[in-house]
């Protein structure tokens, strides 16, 4: 049995020897029917266009030239560019101006009635209210001659020698009515008492 199989393996082994010396010939005839020098001409022009395509990608771009439309669209951009940054600076400008302006008129007033009150003159203030109190005091009708209103801080002082106290009164309440009057002081006599006093 193992001279059998031992022939068996021989002819196998023999038989693919055969198979690859009749391969290696075909492929002996079939290199002999390449044309080499077409193979290497194909290669050569597939290598110059890829080394050009290379070249062309690594090679920094030409720089264009710069011609006048382009020169004069560049230089207007930057001066419209200019325009609306200085635009933007004058309009922020005004704007800090005007509340520094505010600013500066809301500390004068202030000052102003700070001196005004230190040294004993009139606030905007004080004229104000008396400017109301006299509207409104004028409101019941004529004031009478010689009835005075004075306002000092928020006080209302009625002085003077009236012919009418009764309207005194009314006028009077009416102050108390104005925004701002903490207190009204009568201090008004009757005209006819200051004329009959003189006499006796």
């Amino acid at each position: 049995m193992g001279k059998v199989s031992k022939s068996r393996g021989e002819r196998a082994l023999q038989a693919a020897i055969d198979a690859l010396d009749q391969l290696r010939g075909a492929l002996v005839e079939r290199l002999d029917d390449i044309d080499l020098e077409a193979v290497r001409t194909r290669g050569m022009r597939l290598a110059g266009s890829v080394r050009s395509d290379l070249e062309r990608r690594v090679r920094p771009p030409r720089r264009r030239r710069l011609t006048p439309w382009n020169a004069a669209g560049i230089t207007g951009l930057a001066i419209l560019g200019a325009a609306i940054v200085g635009i933007g600076y004058v309009a922020y400008d005004r704007e800090r101006r005007e509340a520094a302006r505010r600013r500066l008129d809301g500390v004068q007033s202030r000052a102003r009635e700070r001196y005004a009150e230190l040294t004993g003159g009139r606030t905007p203030a004080e004229s104000d209210l008396e400017d109301r109190v006299r509207q409104v005091v004028a409101d019941g009708g004529e004031a009478p001659h010689g009835l005075e209103v004075v306002v000092e801080g928020r006080t209302v002082y009625l002085r003077g020698a009236v012919s009418d106290p009764a309207f005194v009164d009314a006028a009077a309440e009416r102050a108390h009515g104005v925004v701002g009057v903490v207190a009204v002081v009568n201090l008004t006599t009757s005209a006819a008492r200051d004329q009959a006093a003189p006499r006796s």
